[in-house]
């Protein structure tokens, strides 16, 4: 097995001989002891640590900073007229999309790596075109100031996942 192809193997960047083109074509199945349906949570927020962590920052807000920001004051997001409400939600949604895609490209490292990962050219390239639209900057360039990636300990514990996978299945002894 020559240097690429081992590379290709360690990132699980390798495309099958079939030639699947989304992400999502080559998940492996989850196994059948990761059911937590008897484990769950408190509510479909969880233990509320976001919803809490989101009120305790709004909440705090000055009045008149709400009401210039969202044009409508109030203390909960039911309070809000329903158009605002979207628009957070939608906002939320396109930055959330956007800082997994940031993400992405950082653990993979960068384009070409997502593209052996199975993404499309076309995606990635919408994707940078909306990120640099909405952040005004590329991706591989944008620093979030209120969030650092530790790549490193990413990526060993990636590794550590995949040696423990492989010596399970009797790979190594």
């Amino acid at each position: 097995m020559g240097q690429a192809a081992r590379w290709a193997a360690y990132l699980r960047f390798y495309l099958p001989p079939n030639e699947l083109s989304q992400p999502c074509d080559k998940l492996m199945a989850m196994t059948e002891d990761l059911d937590f349906r008897s484990d769950k949570s408190e509510s479909a927020e969880g233990g509320r640590v976001a919803v809490n962590r989101w009120a305790g920052y709004h909440h705090n807000l000055d009045e008149d900073i709400v009401a210039q920001a969202f044009s409508t004051p109030g203390q909960s997001m039911e309070e809000l007229d329903p158009e605002i409400r979207d628009a957070i939600a939608a906002d939320a949604l396109e930055r959330s999309e956007l800082i997994g895609f940031w993400v992405a490209w950082h653990l993979a490292g960068g384009f070409d790596n997502l593209e052996r990962g199975g993404w499309h050219r076309a995606t990635i390239f919408r994707k940078v075109r909306r990120f640099r639209a909405t952040y005004g900057a590329h991706p591989d360039e944008f620093v979030f100031p209120w969030m650092q990636l530790d790549l490193d300990t990413a990526w060993s514990e990636q590794i550590t996942r995949q040696l423990e996978a492989a010596r399970s299945r009797g790979f190594f002894g």
